[in-house]
């Protein structure tokens, strides 16, 4: 039977314990693997430079700089991995600055127990991705 290939994560939070919750997720699905976890913009850099992952999920904040300019810093360094922002805020304005800078996907922290495995096959298959929460609140600024 072919080995099915993984995909890789980079979970990047300033907070360790939403790290610790976002990883339980994700070891429970059999095709996702954690590879590292990052406290800041500069380690989460450093990270994904020397490990490639998939698929970063990063923190709408992620110390000093918020997920729209650590997005466009990911991108101006070359790297491709899918970005799923988390928040706890769901501003449309903040969701379309995260897109334009090369975010993929959005996601409410209150969601995470039920969105985010599916939220993070899906930007890593190239869609875009946002949570229910997210998708009304975008809603509002495409109109």
């Amino acid at each position: 039977m072919p080995e099915t290939r993984r995909i890789r994560v980079l979970i990047a939070d300033d907070f360790k314990l939403l790290r610790d919750v976002i990883r339980h997720h994700l070891e429970r699905a059999d095709d996702l693997e954690v590879i590292d976890e990052a406290r800041d913009v500069t380690d989460a850099l450093e990270s994904a430079r020397a490990l490639r992952p998939g698929v970063i999920i990063m923190n709408d904040y992620l110390p000093p700089i918020d997920s729209a300019h650590a997005s466009a810093l990911f991108r101006e360094q070359g790297l491709t991995a899918a970005i799923l922002v988390i928040s706890m805020q769901i501003d449309p304005v903040q969701i379309q600055s995260a897109f334009l800078s090369g975010a993929n996907g959005f996601i409410n922290k209150a969601e995470i127990d039920e969105h985010l495995v599916e939220a993070v096959r899906s930007v890593h298959r190239g869609e875009r991705y946002l949570s229910p929460k997210a998708r009304d609140a975008y809603s509002t600024i495409e109109q």
